[in-house]
């Protein structure tokens, strides 16, 4: 008879497998491959085989990226349902607006702020260009006290 302790010891390796990286990673394939036979099935088999590898190439791509880029990837992989090449141009796009904005002139810092309280969670490229706007004459944002 096995005791409760061991028991419990099972049903914890079980609970670390079925959440572990590799898990996610199974996940992802199956919606790369589902993503490529729904997206491409009227173009035949040799277009789904490229969908499916590109998608593989560039979500290698995104999770290489270094640590200090994860809150760009975290943000740009939910809901991703358009593949990886878009989960990449998005973080792409982020790293560049936040290289951009630490050169911007030190008298921006109170709209970039402002910016930032505002589109912060459509991702840094957002806030860039609400800045950009409201410089170049566009809309500035509504607080900008």
């Amino acid at each position: 008879m096995i005791s409760n302790f061991f028991r419990l010891v099972i049903l914890i390796f079980i609970a670390l497998i079925a959440c572990s990286p590799v898990s996610a990673l199974a996940d992802e394939e199956d919606d790369i491959v589902t993503g490529c036979h729904f997206s491409n099935a009227e173009w035949g088999a040799q277009m789904i085989d490229l969908c499916i590898n590109e998608n593989r190439a560039r979500r290698a791509e995104v999770l290489a990226y270094p640590e200090k880029y994860k809150r760009f990837v975290e943000r740009c992989r939910r809901g991703n349902e358009y593949g990886w090449s878009m989960v990449k141009s998005c973080v792409d796009k982020d790293i560049d607006a936040e290289a951009a904005l630490a050169t911007y002139p030190k008298n921006q810092a109170g709209l970039i702020r402002v910016c930032e309280a505002e589109f912060t969670h459509r991702g840094v490229a957002a806030v860039k260009k609400c800045v950009d706007k409201a410089v170049n004459g566009g809309d500035s944002p509504t607080n900008t006290k």
